[in-house]
């Protein structure tokens, strides 16, 4: 069953967490501020349930993150490694559990026989859990949650809005996004005034930025390329080895490149292996980005998506490339 409205959802999310004991709370791979924030908050809220919550992240947390209350209890995953017991999965800012990577790829039975809960504002979620919170019109799964939370009557704590206030500013860009409503404004308002730490986020948000990110930067902007409407590059691994940047860092890259004017597509293609890239897609409202990233299985928003292709770094702009191009030219 998918519910778009969190009051709606409430009772079967009730319901389906009252029957539980051991939750464990997953989300994509390469989690970002609002995956981070949005597991961290529902591993506080179910642990005073008075439910066992195991936070498993399936790769490195954002350096930013850190300052988020109970960041050391989420455990990353490493490949080979044991699931603890577990009787109910949770699944946030994510639409399926093969975007958990490793953990999927090595545990994809366990996972499947148990209760899902997937909590999601991405527009390509199909709903494949037991019971599904899915609003695309959230801005961020982090005020849809805070909008679940309030719909339960469950306190928001300081550590709570601290961990949703993240998810909210890192996933509108400080309410940038199109997506930003009056609502996710409701809702930012909400988590101050329950104790969230702003200050504390927008510092390490913003103002603690790596010296090797900027040096990153300057080597990706420096291979930038324009076509009319149109901008892309790339990050290489041999970027990533000479500057020693983390992964996070392509966050930079792009919201600089949607800051240049007269561009309505950006386009970065990150190297992760030798014939694997991560394709990140952002546009200009009216060109829908997570339909080209359905080219190659991938999805997300309107605006910003993303997709993995499975081939060597060079040949993926040719295969992307002319794509973009054409959507371009049937959105004009």
């Amino acid at each position: 069953m998918i519910y778009p409205d969190p009051v709606v959802a409430a009772p079967a999310i009730a319901d389906l967490a009252g029957r539980s004991q051991r939750v464990l709370v997953l989300s994509h791979f390469h989690p970002d501020g609002d995956a981070v924030g949005s597991m961290l908050a529902l591993w506080h809220v179910f642990q005073a349930w008075g439910k066992t919550a195991i936070a498993l992240a399936s790769s490195a947390l954002p350096s930013y993150t850190h300052v988020l209350p109970g960041q050391g209890s989420i455990q990353v995953y490493e490949p080979g490694m044991s699931l603890p017991s577990f009787d109910l999965v949770c699944l946030v800012d994510c639409a399926n559990l093969d975007r958990t990577g490793p953990i999927y790829e090595d545990h994809a039975e366990a996972l499947m026989a148990h209760p899902l809960l997937v909590i999601d504002h991405h527009i390509t979620n199909t709903g494949e859990g037991t019971v599904n919170l899915v609003s695309p019109e959230a801005a961020s799964c982090a005020d849809l949650i805070e909008r679940l939370l309030v719909a339960l009557n469950v306190p928001i704590t300081p550590e709570i809005a601290t961990c949703l206030l993240m998810g909210v500013i890192t996933d509108t860009m400080s309410f940038q996004t199109s997506s930003t409503s009056v609502q996710t404004l409701q809702s930012a308002a909400r988590l101050m005034a329950a104790g969230a730490d702003q200050q504390a986020i927008v510092r390490e948000v913003y103002y603690t930025v790596p010296y090797r990110t900027v040096q990153l930067l300057g080597l990706v902007l420096s291979q930038l390329r324009r076509e009319g409407d149109m901008v892309w590059t790339h990050i290489s691994q041999e970027m990533m080895q000479q500057t020693g940047a983390e992964d996070d860092a392509y966050d930079e890259v792009l919201q600089v490149m949607q800051r240049i004017a007269g561009v309505r597509v950006c386009v970065l293609f990150k190297e992760r292996h030798e014939h694997e890239v991560k394709l990140s897609l952002r546009s200009t409202p009216a060109i829908d980005v997570s339909a080209i990233a359905r080219t190659w299985g991938g999805g997300g928003h309107k605006q910003a998506a993303g997709a993995t292709l499975s081939m060597p770094l060079e040949a993926t702009y040719h295969e992307v490339l002319p794509v973009v191009r054409q959507r371009l030219r049937t959105a004009e």
